[in-house]
């Protein structure tokens, strides 16, 4: 039900080209995954909002910085690594109830468009895979102000030209939701919501 760091970056990269981004050179770039969280939350009648993540994911980033659109990204997740907090209920969540991990043991995304909405804002669309079930989803991606982005770069600013060239940081918030009946987790409906939110938190890094 979310979707993976390196993919968030990627998505999220996609879609920043220019604006914010239109200073950085196009370049090979990581995921600090140190500074990473990908999360998704789902309420239900009469409990508390559960919240969850997954830890182990893999993905790409193709970065287009003159022309956004040819950006791409495409993850996959490890569905057997969600964590809702509690082992019971991290492994319900694992059951066939829900995520079915043993049958489909990946979530996986694939971007088909990456649209700037203004310098520091991007929607980008594709398919998520979930549970056999293909379908498209959207996510809103934000440029953040990060203190550790910040420092780097009044670092860089008393260094050289080539030095400073180095290495680039950017740190990107990227939101959505989708309906999990849309990929046949009904489970629980109405009092478990259709609706789940999804959160990712990431910062990304130009090689050296």
């Amino acid at each position: 039900m979310r979707t993976c760091y390196r993919l968030a970056a990627a998505l999220i990269f996609s879609l920043m080209c220019g604006g914010a981004l239109a200073a950085m050179a196009a370049q090979s770039w990581r995921i600090d995954e140190t500074h990473t969280s990908i999360g998704f939350k789902i309420d239900a009648t009469g409990f508390p909002t559960t919240r969850g993540h997954f830890k182990h994911y893999a993905g790409r980033i193709a970065i287009d910085l003159d022309r956004p659109a040819r950006s791409s990204t495409s993850f996959t997740v490890e569905s057997a690594s969600v964590d809702v907090g509690s082992q019971s209920y991290t492994d319900f969540v694992k059951s066939t109830a829900l995520l079915n991990v043993a049958k489909f043991p990946t979530l996986s995304f694939a971007s088909t468009q990456v649209e700037k909405l203004d310098p520091r804002t991007a929607r980008v669309t594709g398919n998520l895979t979930m549970l056999g079930v293909t379908k498209p989803i959207a996510l809103t991606v934000n440029v953040e102000p990060d203190p550790s982005a910040q420092e780097s770069a009044q670092e860089s600013a008393k260094q050289s030209a080539k030095q400073s060239a180095k290495r680039r940081l950017v740190a990107f918030s990227a939101t959505g939701t989708i309906r999990r009946s849309d990929f046949g987790m009904i489970f629980g409906l109405p009092l478990i919501d259709d609706a789940i939110e999804i959160t990712v938190k990431t910062r990304a890094l130009t090689d050296e």
